[in-house]
């Protein structure tokens, strides 16, 4: 199968170890009943004949279920063993319940199905009482069918990305799951056993159908090997309750007990406090064509374009970082992209107004939904900005009045807190900073961090910060952003905020950078392969 098909069917096969695992987990004796949905390259179906092989059976009951016809032929044209049907795994009903599940569903969203495909899961899952979202994925739908055809007592081990402890339209998955098994489990293993997708998968075990459980079993590895052997790095139980709280349990599970308790102090003593409390964050104004209402200033001298028409602005993270005068703060930024904005019209606006019209500007979908189609909406002029992308974010304060697009966060404080922009930034580089992000913001496939007004919401920041060393703490991070970059100003905030403010010992900073690179190497697929 071409790895463009791959990707659009969510069909990315499973190492043979792994299935293995599963497999060996999940078929308890010779007169186990095991379904495969979506049995693909067959590793599944193979380690199942394999161990029933080995526990002296030769006929066993197994059904595997694939939609694509390529893979499936390629397994039935050379085993007999197997019922196998193809059909989608949505419109299967085995003519018996079976004792185990195993598999690697699909990983694809609902939003890339075909409309009959997508709106066949959803009415599924609500016959089955769960509201699913179109944004979900189709492993979703996989894990609650098959438990509806799993007996008393039975069990499913499923290979599946790691978002399930994490995204939204999971949450109501895990009330179904904890309603439904008496056990559940997560693995996850250091070394990538699934390099040929960008998300991390993980190993799901949930056991006892029939029962129910109010947490889930959580162990790490560092490989397959200690997964066999059950050597953990980790071995804990997390409460199902803290996975919908946003809190990214799993990740904090990773840091050690060290760090946990510096938080859990910092916190109890008021020094650490949520962000959303001093400042708001939200995406910045969304234009409908950035080239049209970015003009140039070739464009703006044709039309006569006048100035007050015209609001300087910083359209994306590279007008942040390519700017080598441009530290902490706006005051000295030197931008020529201004946001048409045709408050006072004249010859010349009516004009490009127009041009506009006739490239269809208008049309767009974002434009031709609000009156006048050529007036931007939202328009803030934010305390702070926040570059949206990479592990080392950079937060400035706007001293210098722009406005902002929808590719950078803009932080609007709370009048009522007499907080600044610049204290809000002294507080922000640390190292510590940098750890929280890891357990509040979630990464895109490839383990890319991205801020979102949500999770920003979640953010927490050092706290109860002495006004008097504001200006001082400033302009020292502020020279070593435009000497040094964003990465050493962050090691400065350790210095200058996290030791000689908050007191904590070089041990402590260290620990924290320790669980920092910890978190860092998880999520990035690139350092675990």
């Amino acid at each position: 199968m071409l790895k463009a098909q791959k990707r659009a069917t969510g069909s990315f096969y499973t190492c043979l170890s792994i299935a293995d695992y599963i497999v060996r987990w999940a078929i308890t004796d010779e007169d186990t009943k095991v379904l495969e949905p979506s049995f693909g390259d067959g590793s599944f179906l193979y380690s199942a004949i394999t161990r029933f092989n080995e526990l002296g059976r030769f006929d066993p009951q197994i059904y595997g279920v694939e939609l694509q016809e390529e893979p499936f032929y390629n397994f039935v044209n050379t085993n007999d063993t197997v019922e196998c049907s193809l059909t989608d795994f949505m419109d299967y009903r085995p003519n018996c319940g079976v004792d185990a599940v195993i598999g690697n569903p699909p990983y694809v969203s609902l939003r890339n199905l075909s409309t009959q495909d997508r709106n066949k899961a959803i009415s599924l899952m609500s016959k089955y009482g769960i509201d699913m979202p179109p944004s979900s994925s189709l492993w979703m739908p996989f894990i609650v069918h098959a438990t509806e055809m799993l007996n008393d007592n039975g069990r499913l081990g499923f290979v599946l990305p790691y978002e399930i402890t994490y995204v939204r339209y999971a949450f109501k998955l895990w009330n179904y799951l904890k309603r439904n098994y008496g056990k559940l489990s997560i693995y996850r293993v250091y070394t990538d056993f699934f390099p040929e997708v960008d998300i991390e998968p993980i190993v799901f075990l949930a056991e006892n159908k029939g029962g129910c459980t109010d947490s889930v079993e959580y162990k790490t590895f560092q490989d397959i090997t200690d997964l066999f052997c059950g050597k953990t790095i980790v071995n804990s139980s997390i409460p199902i309750a803290d996975i919908s709280s946003l809190n990214k349990p799993f990740e904090r599970e990773l840091i050690s007990p060290n760090v946990k308790e510096i938080i859990s102090s910092l916190r109890e003593e008021g020094q650490l406090t949520s962000l959303l409390g001093e400042c708001k964050f939200k995406i910045g104004y969304v234009c409908g064509n950035k080239s049209y209402f970015h003009p140039t200033q070739d464009t703006v001298k044709k039309y006569k374009i006048k100035a007050e028409n015209l609001i300087p602005c910083l359209i994306n993270s590279k007008d942040i970082n390519n700017q080598s005068n441009m530290g902490l703060d706006t005051i000295n930024a030197i931008s020529e992209s201004r946001l048409f904005y045709p408050t006072k019209m004249g010859k010349g606006e009516k004009a490009y107004i127009s041009y506009g019209e006739a490239k269809q500007v208008h049309l767009a979908y974002k434009c031709k939904i609000r009156n006048p189609w050529y007036i931007t909406p939202n328009i803030e002029t934010p305390d702070i900005i926040l570059t949206v992308f990479g592990d080392v974010p950079k937060m400035i304060a706007n001293t210098g009045g722009y406005i902002i697009a929808n590719s950078l966060l803009c932080g609007i404080i709370n009048n009522t807190k007499e907080t600044s922009s610049k204290e809000l930034v002294c507080r922000w580089y640390n190292s510590l900073t940098l750890l929280l992000i890891e357990m509040y913001i979630h990464s895109l496939g490839g383990g890319t961090l991205v801020f979102i007004p949500g999770e920003m919401d979640k953010m927490e920041i050092v706290s109860d910060y002495p006004k008097a060393k504001i200006n001082d703490v400033f302009e020292r991070l502020n020279e070593c952003m435009i000497s040094k970059g964003v990465s050493d100003t962050y090691l400065l905030g350790d210095e200058l905020v996290l030791k000689q403010i908050y007191n904590l010992s070089n041990a402590d900073v260290q620990e924290i950078r320790n669980s920092l690179d910890i978190l860092r190497s998880w999520r990035r697929p690139d350092l675990r392969r």
